[in-house]
């Protein structure tokens, strides 16, 4: 604390030495990103497919997550656009959260309406276009194709990484929906018992509510039945 207060006073009273330092971080920055995009592109393809195998093993948490989309996809549906809502899931129900949701009783009206019609044949209901599922097949993607690239060019340039963006972006929206389909959903939600839905609060531990966070957050407890 003592040698940032000091290194504040010395650039406080000496402007003029903060320029150099500028420079120095720069070059720094510069003479490690490419060692940062590899460390990073490396450690993406490593450890999205765990990510993406430890919800595989587990019916109970792709089968809550087709329950989060297809809220999701009958809440748009009514409201006729696209909402600012996200979600997550569990083994024993999924959470909701964003400024877009509804009150509770009508997302609970939701996910009923997305249990029944998944059970009645509407298997599409459980794939959602923005899912995380989506992002991290990006990610993947990109990792992957820049660490190729990478090692077939023999050297680090911005074309590298400009040309590893735009194919992940191509490739990222069908290979998204496929890791959905087979890998992080569940349609057959037949068993699936919807149990009760909870308001989660939203004030970080504070005693007052935070009017500029006006964010909704629910759990939508489940639980499969015998």
């Amino acid at each position: 604390m003592l040698f940032l207060l000091a290194l504040f006073m010395v650039f406080m009273f000496f402007p003029y030495l903060v320029l150099p330092v500028i420079i120095f971080l720069g070059i720094g920055f510069l003479f490690l990103l490419p060692y940062v995009f590899v460390f990073n592109s490396l450690y993406n393809v490593v450890t999205i497919p765990w990510q993406i195998l430890k919800i595989a093993f587990d019916s109970r948490v792709r089968k809550n997550h087709s329950l989060e989309h297809a809220t999701i996809n009958v809440l748009e549906e009514r409201y006729g656009r696209r909402l600012q809502a996200g979600g997550l899931a569990h083994s024993n129900g999924f959470s909701l959260q964003g400024p877009d949701l509804p009150p509770p009783y009508e997302v609970m009206s939701a996910v009923k309406e997305g249990h029944f019609r998944m059970i009645n044949g509407e298997k599409n209901l459980a794939i959602h276009p923005r899912c995380g599922t989506s992002i991290a097949a990006a990610n993947f993607l990109f990792s992957l194709l820049f660490i190729v690239v990478l090692f077939s060019s023999h050297h680090f340039s911005i074309l590298n990484v400009i040309a590893a963006f735009l194919l992940a972006n191509v490739l990222a929206n069908p290979f998204g929906r496929i890791l959905q389909r087979f890998f992080t959903t569940y349609s057959a939600v037949d068993d699936v018992v919807i149990q009760d839905i909870y308001i989660q609060s939203s004030n970080y531990g504070f005693p007052f509510t935070i009017i500029i966070n006006p964010n909704r957050s629910y759990f939508i407890k489940t639980y499969q039945s015998n």
